[in-house]
């Protein structure tokens, strides 16, 4: 997508700043729906602008939104026992009969979760969703998916949990690696081609609040709230479905299908056949019971013991992050078709803790049944971490080790000029600075203070720097936010006074 000419933005000023307000900032638009639709509809016939997908690209790529409503579903290995046995004694053990015991795919893919506002029904966000899920904070979607799902879903929902998946008949590639392309299409900034011709999501979960059609709905049997509640979508490219509900059995129909059904990964259903590494069990109100998953499917215990050979330390810079993110070389190993060579180390803080250096047994999984990453430490390492050289000349060790972070010591670190630099490159409007892209202070968001950026830009005009870093620390509270703020302010002080 084009950046749109500045007279174009200009032009649409008003329009913009309402966009902003209601698809990033939650706020009223302040004028009327019709008003705002008229605006929009005006803007797209004259200059073919369209304001959200605008405000969505330039305020919430690579963001993060903190997930509410989703919590934990309670997980089962099975083990010892076929995957309908465990089932059926699932059923026992929850008291439910098996007719009324509703069972989904546990879809192996990338899972999602779509928030409506319950008052409307209109979709305000669309982010991934963590392995802790309620309270993890996810990335931000919206941008790419908003067009291949409903724009209006029934008032009452709060949240809809789906599965970004691919569906193996459309898949050319390794059937097993079908859930990397999907995690792939999900977190790349550059397939938006892909993402509409092979991307679907299957929703499996709602959420509703305590308004009235939020109560009117919660009566409304599971299977026909997800059918008939969520809307199907298709693809304008080829036409195949981009959003619908997962299909849904009972536990007596799936007793009454052929052997083995419930017994493979790849499970073929009405809207398409999928990978899947388990099945998730509901009672008649949408309430999940439990997820059932296959042996050696996701994440944990089922970790393939390998060698480490050496740390590849890796800048975010480019990434407009401030820190260092470490793989590990191993004797590759190959799971579920994927061969690996550098799994992710986790963190800098259990790379250190566990001693995960050249020599080091360690076991390698697939987090999230995506990511691969070093599970277990079998066997601690020679100690030599192989620090990184930043390239302003720094040396990387211990003593930067922010949190979970490590991060280039200099506070004059030309490196991190040249990532605010890039940044404020594409700030047209001083006054539009986002402090959490400049500054990058781990788990703190500026949005959340009284911050006047005028105030702020003042002392940057003044060449006050010691105004400037008081002002900044007058907002931050743990010794950890203080500590990352005393190792940027000065680049981005340097940063800021070259923009004016």
């Amino acid at each position: 997508m084009e950046e749109p000419k500045i007279e174009v933005l200009e032009k649409w000023k008003v329009l913009i700043d309402a966009a902003k307000k209601y698809w990033i900032d939650s706020e009223s638009t302040g004028m009327t729906d019709s008003d705002f639709d008229k605006l929009e509809r005006q803007a797209f016939e004259e200059d073919g602008f369209y304001a959200r997908d605008y405000v969505l690209r330039k305020y919430s790529v690579g963001t993060r939104t903190q997930n509410k409503y989703i919590d934990k579903i309670k997980k089962f290995k099975v083990e010892g026992s076929t995957m309908l046995e465990a089932m059926i004694k699932s059923s026992e053990e929850l008291g439910i009969p098996p007719e009324e015991l509703y069972c989904v795919l546990k879809y192996d893919g990338t899972s999602i979760a779509i928030y409506p506002d319950p008052k409307t029904g209109k979709v305000k966000k669309i982010v991934t969703v963590g392995n802790t899920n309620l309270g993890s904070f996810g990335i931000d979607q919206t941008w790419k998916l908003i067009d291949h799902i409903p724009k209006q879903f029934p008032i009452g929902i709060t949240a809809i949990q789906c599965e970004a998946v691919i569906d193996l008949a459309k898949f050319s590639g390794d059937p097993d690696k079908a859930r990397q392309k999907a995690n792939g299409l999900i977190n790349s900034k550059y397939c938006e081609a892909e993402v509409s011709s092979l991307l679907t999501l299957r929703a499996y979960r709602y959420f509703l609040d305590d308004s009235w059609e939020g109560k009117e709905n919660s009566k409304v049997e599971y299977p026909i709230m997800l059918q008939h509640g969520l809307r199907a979508m298709t693809s304008p490219v080829d036409g195949h479905i981009t959003f619908c509900a997962g299909q849904v059995w009972t536990l007596k129909e799936l007793m009454e299908m052929p052997p083995g059904f419930t017994e493979t990964d790849k499970v073929k259903t009405n809207t398409g056949t999928f990978l899947a590494d388990g099945w998730v069990l509901y009672n008649k109100e949408g309430v999940c019971q439990r997820a059932l998953k296959f042996a050696g499917a996701g994440s944990g215990t089922e970790a393939i013991k390998t060698i480490v050979h050496g740390i590849q330390w890796n800048d975010q810079s480019p990434k407009g992050k401030d820190s260092w993110s470490a793989n590990v070389i191993i004797d590759p190993v190959v799971i579920k078709g994927s061969t690996i060579k550098k799994p992710s180390a986790g963190s800098v803080a259990k790379l250190i803790n566990n001693n995960i250096t050249p020599g080091a047994e360690v076991g390698i999984i697939l987090a999230n049944s995506t990511i691969p990453m070093v599970g277990d430490v079998f066997k601690a390492g020679n100690g030599d971490y192989q620090w990184p050289t930043c390239s302003c000349g720094y040396k990387l060790g211990k003593a930067d080790i922010y949190g979970s972070l490590i991060k280039c010591g200099n506070v004059n670190c030309s490196e991190r000029l040249k990532r605010m630099k890039s940044y404020l490159s594409t700030v047209n409007n001083i006054f539009d600075l986002d402090l959490n892209k400049l500054l990058v202070i781990d788990r703190f968001r500026w949005e959340n203070t009284q911050i006047d950026k005028t105030v702020l830009l003042g002392f940057v005009q003044n060449g006050d720097e010691v105004g400037y870093y008081n002002y900044l620390d007058s907002f931050l509270k743990t010794d950890l936010q203080k500590r990352n703020l005393k190792l940027v302010y000065h680049t981005s002080f340097e940063a800021l006074r070259e923009k004016k």
